[in-house]
């Protein structure tokens, strides 16, 4: 019966220590991040600039709605460029992007560490300009095309969270894709991160 009774102890405490450090996560944090992309489909490189405001839904689950920005700053491969370029490629790509996702903690640590992941619908504003070769011409030679694009894709990230020495923000770096057109990651973007909490717990 001593036995029982200290292990039904030994329960209730180690749930109330859990739900106190649970209460702890705010209901809602403003996140703001900055890192660099890859658009796989043209071979460039670039920056990308993110907002997010997370609501928690759950112990482990929360909602996100963001806003990222992303502009390609040049190629990482050699070109035959069109006649016209003057010596220099003007091939860019950049977007906003409206991203509304679902997060999925897969780890928690007391110590503030989180492992989550996070999938949703994303709205591209935004196009590209690059090099193909010129069907209308005659000899071997290349153009620039540019696309325009309002169009859906799917969003995911993988994200590590900690805690800094300020107990109101985390920092966090996550590796997100977006992906369009059945081709995905379409852009690959790592990014670092810094999360503030807002209003009340």
């Amino acid at each position: 019966m001593k036995a029982h009774r200290l292990l039904l102890l030994l329960i209730f405490c180690s749930l109330l220590s859990f739900s106190s450090f649970a209460q702890v996560k705010p209901k809602l944090q403003y996140t703001v991040g900055l890192g660099s992309s890859i658009d796989g489909m043209n071979d460039l490189y670039g920056l990308n600039f993110t907002n997010e405001l997370n609501v928690r839904l759950g112990k482990r689950t929360s909602f996100n709605a963001g806003v990222s920005f992303y502009q390609s700053l040049g190629s990482y491969e050699d070109r035959t460029l069109p006649p016209f370029s003057e010596g220099k490629n003007k091939e860019q790509s950049s977007g906003i992007f409206i991203t509304p996702s679902f997060k999925y903690d897969i780890i928690q640590r007391p110590s503030g560490f989180n492992l989550a992941f996070s999938a949703g619908p994303s709205l591209q504003l935004g196009g590209e300009t690059f090099i193909r070769s010129d069907p209308f011409s005659e000899s071997t030679s290349t153009t620039y095309i540019t696309t325009k694009y309002q169009r859906v894709g799917l969003f995911m990230e993988l994200e590590a969270e900690w805690s800094s020495k300020n107990p109101n923000r985390k920092n966090a770096v996550s590796l997100s894709a977006f992906g369009a057109n059945n081709a995905m990651p379409w852009y690959l973007n790592a990014t670092y991160k810094m999360r503030f909490k807002v209003g009340k717990k």
